[in-house]
Formats: C-alpha cells, sequence, structure tokens
C-alpha cells in the first residue's frame, strides 16, 4: 500500500530518462556522422557535397515550429526579458547571416542561388506554426499597428509579384508559377492561422462550456418540480 505511489510516480520519471537517453544517444550519432561526413569524407553519409546549411534548414526547421509551438502557446505572454532578447538576438544573428551568405557568395551556407520564392517555400508553415499564438492575438485584437503591418506586408509583396511576373525580377523567382503551385505554397500556411485557431479558440470557449452549463439548469429544474 505505500510501495504504490513511489511506483507510480517511478513510471513517468523512467520513461522521461528513457526519452532523454534516447535523445542523446540520437544526437551523439548524428554529429559523429556530420564529422565524419564532412571531415573524413564518408560518402555514405552524403553530408560532404550536398548538405548545406540550407539542406539542414530543410530538414530542421519545421520540426523544430512544431515542438516550439506548444511552448510558445503557453508560456509567450509570461516570457522572462532574456528571453526575448535571446529570441531577438536569434533572429538578428541570422538575418546577419543571411546578408553575408548573399554578400559574400558563402557557399556553405547555401543562401546564394535561391530566391524569394524558395525562401517563402522554407519558412511560411514552420512560421505559420511556430508563431501560433501571435496570430491568434492578432485576429482577436486587431490593434491598429497589426492592420498598418499587415497592410505594409500586403503592399510590398503585391509590388514583388507586379515585379516579378511583369518585369522580370529574377531575385523574386515568382515567374513562371501558376496559380496552382501559390496554392500549394499558402493554403496551409493561411488556413492554420486565419481558419483553424479561430474554429479551435472558439470551439473551446463557447462549445465546451455551454454544454457544461447545460446540465446544472436542467437538474435546478428538476428539483424545482419535485419541490412543487
Amino acid at each position: 500500500m505505500v510501495e504504490a505511489p513511489s511506483t507510480t510516480a517511478a513510471g513517468p520519471a523512467g520513461r522521461a530518462g528513457l526519452l532523454r537517453l534516447a535523445f542523446g544517444l540520437t544526437a551523439v550519432g548524428l554529429l559523429i556522422a556530420i564529422w565524419g561526413g564532412y571531415d573524413q569524407h564518408w560518402s555514405w553519409t552524403g553530408f560532404r557535397h550536398n548538405a548545406t546549411l540550407w539542406d539542414w534548414l530543410h530538414i530542421f526547421l519545421l520540426p523544430l515550429a512544431l515542438m516550439a509551438a506548444p511552448f510558445w502557446v503557453r508560456n509567450h505572454a509570461n516570457l522572462a526579458p532574456r528571453h526575448r532578447m535571446i529570441f531577438g538576438s536569434t533572429v538578428a544573428a541570422f538575418a546577419t547571416l543571411v546578408v553575408l551568405g548573399y554578400a559574400l557568395d558563402l557557399g556553405w551556407t547555401g543562401f546564394p542561388g535561391n530566391e524569394l520564392w524558395d525562401w517563402l517555400e522554407l519558412l511560411l508553415l514552420p512560421l505559420a506554426i511556430g508563431l501560433l499564438p501571435i496570430w491568434s492575438k492578432v485576429l482577436r485584437e486587431r490593434h491598429r499597428r497589426h492592420l498598418i503591418a499587415a497592410g505594409a506586408v500586403l503592399v510590398a509583396f503585391g509590388v514583388a509579384i507586379v515585379g516579378g511576373y511583369g518585369y522580370g525580377w529574377h531575385w523574386t523567382g515568382f515567374k513562371g508559377n501558376t496559380l496552382f503551385d501559390w496554392l500549394q505554397l499558402f493554403v496551409a500556411p493561411i488556413v492554420l492561422p486565419i481558419v483553424l485557431v479561430p474554429f479551435a479558440r472558439e470551439w473551446m470557449a463557447t462549445g465546451v462550456p455551454a454544454r457544461a452549463g447545460q446540465e446544472p439548469a436542467a437538474g435546478n429544474d428538476d428539483d424545482d418540480a419535485g419541490a412543487s
């Protein structure tokens, strides 16, 4: 009777320990493979010739967004200043690396040669998933600054579309893409924050409490009928 709680408590702790061990072993194995591919020329890894930073972003960016989204949903309103500083510094460092990658033609980044369309394919879905709380807040509050920012983005994007298709701006990568290509690019990132998030919020805010609130009302009516 006394040992049962300790066994139950040890179960989740043991599983968490196994998950951490498996994650650690996987990370070590991946690091060894990366070292062998780039430094020892292990051809079976494919890292030496093909895996630039751009390729690694394609592999890890979406999983990282999926892992970050639950944490972001729970804690985005209570982030400490140092966390915000770390996030801002990371974004600034990445933006600087992108600029240097193009300006200095850093081949190991894999950035040179990729156009705006390629960046949209890389970033739109992870951003839509990772920033779900922000989309939800913007759609709910709709402050003037949100509308101004959205309008500026839409205007800039419209100019890029006109320039890409009408004036042959090569850096956009838009020319040659059909309506079907645009649908493939935008449907998931738009459906997630604009359709699914408001639907889920309304369902959680109105659907469940409404059903829960009906039960006491029915019980009160029965009590009143019995009393009469």
